[in-house]
């Protein structure tokens, strides 16, 4: 067995230790059975988000999988094209309330910013108004530092943040163990990108690492560069940057810029790091890994093993988002038994699994060691 596999095992026992040792303490600390509200109606929860992202759906279609897993919800067959958005899934569920006998989702409590700023004020005010939410979920960096600059008259509503990148640097929580707002509970991995960079690095040996983003905190923060920077210095190599400067005016814009940005990477680097961002959809996709497929340049996708399916050489298995949807879940039930959102705990790592496209590495000549092979836990073929 190579020094790089018993290496990746050892963080993996770690990692499954810390998951574990979390778990256990939810489980001490806070009751989780589903229950009514005090006056025997179901709890109303209401759902925003700064625009559509596909990991947004993909997230909340697991969470509701991991309520119904947990007690909060019937396990029902949703018909396909009620999953393929957030909101499409939210209307769906909003029109079938035989889903939940605990859990309403109002069918006028879906917010979208659209990836508009001026919409982002607008949806603080609605929410504000509204008197009839027990709960609200707020997807993304956006929506979660919307939350957080709520009114303190706000703090009657808890509210749980879902899939950030970076709680802590997108300024939604205080420190990596507080939020700063008692109303308010996220979800934070400190190491999630230096160990994705890390594993990407051993894996293919680049000495020029290439990542486009947009030079906003919230751009940054989406796109890890602290963390990049910080392997970089670590493992000796380059980071070469392609950095937008400030906000994007439209989604056209920034899909633009980012298939401009790929191809003048793709002269300068020996490898590439697919951040979250505006311009990344399932219409640039396809263009971006052939810009870096024909230059023979491997790509690590930071969403997880969805872009790999699509076509990314290597990311880290995310398993459809089970684990961060049970922990959320957990958190849910936690807050809806009367826990205060911010004495829960923050900390959650995934499990560091791999998801390889062997197809992709066919068409760039890339061998992945047989290590990485027997250690990776999605292994794409078509």
């Amino acid at each position: 067995m190579s020094r790089r596999l018993v290496r990746f095992g050892r963080q993996l026992w770690i990692v499954l230790i810390l998951c574990w040792l979390s778990a256990t303490a939810f489980a001490k600390d806070y009751p989780t059975a589903p229950r009514l509200k005090d006056n025997h109606g179901k709890f109303r929860v209401a759902y925003l988000q700064g625009g559509p992202f596909f990991e947004y759906d993909e997230v909340l279609a697991a969470l509701v999988h991991a309520l119904a897993r947990n007690g909060w919800a019937r396990q029902i067959t949703i018909p396909p094209e009620a999953t393929r958005t957030a909101q499409d899934l939210f209307a769906y569920l909003a029109a079938h309330k035989e889903w939940s006998d605990y859990l309403e989702f109002p069918p006028d409590a879906f917010f979208d910013s659209g990836w508009q700023d001026k919409n982002r004020a607008a949806n603080q005010q609605k929410i504000l108004k509204r008197t009839d939410i027990d709960m609200i979920l707020a997807f993304g960096t956006w929506a979660g530092s919307d939350m957080k600059e709520m009114p303190k008259e706000f703090d009657r509503v808890p509210v749980v943040v879902v899939d950030v990148s970076d709680p802590l640097r997108s300024r939604i929580v205080d420190s990596n163990q507080d939020t700063g707002r008692d109303s308010l509970t996220a979800r934070v991995d400190p190491r999630r990108y230096q160990r994705q960079v890390r594993l990407f690095h051993d894996v293919v040996g680049f000495r020029k690492l290439g990542v486009a983003f947009e030079g906003t905190v919230e751009g940054r923060s989406y796109a890890a560069i602290e963390d990049i920077e910080v392997v970089a210095r670590k493992k000796g190599f380059t980071v070469v940057k392609a950095e937008h400067p400030g906000y994007f005016k439209s989604r056209g814009e920034a899909e633009k810029w980012l298939i401009r940005s790929a191809r003048e990477l793709g002269a300068r680097v020996d490898a590439f790091y697919l951040t979250q961002q505006l311009g990344l959809n399932d219409e640039t996709l396809p263009q971006l890994i052939e810009i870096f497929n024909q230059k023979k340049i491997p790509v690590f996708s930071q969403t997880g093993s969805a872009e790999v399916k699509k076509g990314v050489l290597l990311s880290i298995a995310t398993a459809g988002y089970r684990h961060e949807a049970e922990y959320q879940a957990r958190k849910i039930a936690q807050i809806l038994n009367g826990a205060k959102p911010r004495d829960l705990p923050l900390l959650f790592e995934d499990p560091a699994n791999i998801a390889i496209n062997l197809n992709t590495a066919r068409r760039i000549g890339f061998d992945p060691p047989v290590d990485i092979l027997e250690a990776a836990d999605e292994i794409i073929k078509d």
